[in-house]
């Protein structure tokens, strides 16, 4: 309790300087301007996508994808054919959009928060509206890959020139929106739910007034994965807790593998997944609730629960926090989930239990006189879950070399593994992880389901080294040895129990928080003739031992960062659309006397005929028309170009024959 009121204490100091309440203060204002920009964009897209709805048609190719995909499906009627077509064709107008307006793009994408404010939690609850988040779906309109895009938990997702979009507030419809009990449209329950008499709070009782709601209870159409993502410049608490509230269709002929799922993740700043959960639509999941909407349908939910995601890998470091849910792969079956609370809170029994190694990082253990070392760590069991087994992986590359079926000591929530260095092998050399894997059983009505819960590395960069085990001297030259911060560890990182020379040079790579390259040894590191650190590189050398925990350090002790927004892998932007000409009709052509000018989807106001060297023979102004009939009679006989002017302002031409 003393820990908790401390931490809030300290908590209130930052947040109430006058300096940081002003820069939190105008970065909000900047996200805001940023978002009325990206919803005055939305209507442009709307108007766009209205204006040009005729001037297009979905490729054959799209045609046939969809047509085919609802022939997978269940049964359909006409209209839903028809429907299906229409939102593909708006998706691809949406994606034209974006292809003729890239620069529309960057007020999709959420500011990083400024360095100096270094408050990892500014507006975690949205209560800031959207401010610091970027949004995007990835909508797979019967998808022209078939479904190879589906790989349920591992299904890629990437913010794209052309898959932006700003959350629609309480429109319960749209891919993603802002819940707002401010605003209009609120609905305090959610309305899928709700139509089955089970009324879950669309706001958790934490929450205030906003949270998000990624997807919607549509499906058929289009496979939907909608994500929202938070770029933190410095992750500063071991965990990131949050709320979430899960509603998911299930279909029983469905497998597992088609399911529509719910995927949270970290990444670091190399985008290698830190931590993730991921769960799939699943009537045996003791999480869910169940209504048995009929004998191929159900609908599972959770309604509001925590969970805890471990990020003391990359404690200090950069980080992504991103949010995803599917539908299911033949995109009749939604997937949808509530999410509020994202860091800032204290998640105190986390349902989904949590898994957590204690910081190592060795650098070669004693394999000579095989002195044991501990690898201690804590867990906690998902809500109304008991431990089943825990073990201990040590992986090199991501290949096992030897594994601990049980810990040597354990409580109720923290566990110690006794390690031989000679579990490496007789000749260890590189770098090595911890990797810990639970278990953990929980019954319910269903029956018996086994939670899995992994921690694959104890900290950012290997758990244990085998690298340059205390040589006494080192020599470097270029170009061979020639590197920057972005090398591997036993790269960047140099020790001697003697003395290093240095003749190389080193490059220039990122700015991140102790990413520079190290030299130390215990009498003295020399740069000689030949040595160089161009401008912007990260280098710090001085006299230690072969301690295995090089630091690296500034001169004046200052941190910088880099901002890295992720934008690849690029999807697929390529536009499924074709333009349609107008044009307009000729009735008859050839003709003898009088003529009728007619248009399908547009209307004209003048009407000009020329000789076909360019002399005018012919011209009517008229009001707004379809159609229009004129007498060519008295034309000579010959070839005339018949020309008209559409209400969008396009100059059309046809040829006109005159018998």
């Amino acid at each position: 309790m003393n820990k908790i009121f401390k931490i809030f204490l300290i908590c209130c100091v930052c947040f109430n300087s006058p300096q940081v309440l002003a820069q939190i203060n105008e970065y909000i204002a900047s996200e805001t301007s940023r978002i009325d920009a990206a919803e005055r964009t939305e209507v442009e897209i709307q108007n766009f996508i209205h204006a040009n709805f005729n001037k297009y048609k979905l490729s054959d190719e799209m045609n046939v994808q969809v047509i085919q995909h609802l022939k997978n499906e269940d049964a359909f009627t006409d209209a839903e054919l028809e429907n299906a077509l229409i939102e593909a064709k708006k998706h691809e107008l949406r994606k034209l959009f974006f292809v003729e307006n890239p620069e529309t793009k960057s007020n999709y994408v959420a500011k990083p928060i400024p360095v100096s404010i270094m408050q990892q939690c500014v507006n975690g609850d949205f209560e800031n509206g959207t401010a610091g988040y970027s949004f995007w779906t990835d909508s797979h309109a019967q998808p022209s890959s078939g479904t190879a895009f589906f790989l349920s938990c591992a299904t890629p997702t990437a913010l794209t020139a052309t898959n932006v979009v700003t959350p629609a507030t309480n429109n319960f419809n749209a891919s993603i929106t802002k819940i707002d009990n401010t605003s209009p449209g609120y609905q305090q329950f959610d309305p899928a739910l709700a139509s089955f008499g089970v009324n879950i709070p669309t706001l958790p009782s934490n929450g205030g007034n906003k949270c998000i709601k990624l997807n919607n209870a549509g499906g058929m159409g289009s496979s939907d994965l909608s994500t929202v993502s938070r770029y933190f410049p410095n992750i500063n608490q071991s965990t990131i807790d949050f709320n979430f509230s899960l509603i998911m269709d299930n279909k029983p002929a469905h497998g597992q593998e088609i399911q529509p799922y719910f995927r949270v993740r970290v990444l670091d700043q190399f985008n290698n997944v830190v931590d993730e959960i991921c769960i799939i639509a699943n009537p045996d999941n003791c999480l869910f609730n169940r209504i048995d909407v009929a004998p191929d349908r159900r609908i599972l939910y959770t309604g509001w629960i925590c969970a805890r995601l471990n990020v003391e890998d990359i404690l200090n470091q950069p980080g992504t926090i991103e949010f995803s849910v599917s539908d299911c792969q033949p995109s009749k079956h939604f997937g949808t989930v509530y999410i509020d609370n994202i860091c800032g809170t204290i998640c105190a029994t986390p349902q989904l239990g949590a898994l957590s190694l204690d910081p190592t990082n060795l650098n070669c253990p004693d394999t000579v006189g095989n002195t044991p070392f501990q690898v201690c760590g804590t867990y906690q069991p998902p809500v109304s879950a008991t431990l089943n087994t825990i073990s201990l992986d040590i992986t090199q590359n991501g290949v096992v070399i030897g594994t601990i079926n049980a810990p040597t000591q354990i409580t109720a929530n923290t566990f110690c593994f006794t390690v031989l260095p000679s579990i490496f092998g007789a000749d260890p050399s590189g770098d090595y992880e911890f990797d810990i894997h639970a278990t953990f059983n929980v019954n319910c009505p269903p029956g018996t389901f086994i939670y899995d819960i992994y921690d694959h590395s104890a900290n950012l960069g290997p758990d244990v080294t085998f690298d340059n085990c205390c040589q006494a001297t080192l020599i470097l030259t270029s170009p061979n040895d020639d590197h920057n911060n972005l090398a591997v560890p036993s790269v960047k990182i140099r020790e001697r129990s003697n003395w290093i020379k240095a003749a190389n040079v080193i490059q220039v790579g990122n700015t991140t928080i102790g990413n520079g390259v190290v030299y130390h040894a215990e009498n003295y590191v020399e740069l000689i003739p030949g040595f160089e650190a161009l401008s912007g590189a990260q280098f710090a050398a001085y006299p230690e031992g072969c301690s295995g925990t090089s630091l690296y350090k500034n001169q004046d002790g200052s941190k910088t960062l880099k901002e890295i927004i992720n934008l690849a892998p690029q999807e697929d932007d390529s536009v499924k659309l074709v333009k349609t000409t107008l044009g307009f009709a000729i009735v008859p052509n050839p003709s003898i006397s009088v003529i009728e000018i007619s248009m399908k989807h547009s209307e004209f106001n003048r009407v000009t005929i020329t000789t076909i060297d360019g002399k005018i023979v012919s011209e009517h102004q008229m009001e707004w028309t379809n159609a229009a009939q004129l007498d060519v009679s008295r034309f000579a006989h010959g070839v005339y170009i018949v020309s008209i002017v559409t209400n969008d302002g396009q100059l059309l031409t046809e040829k006109l024959i005159k018998n």
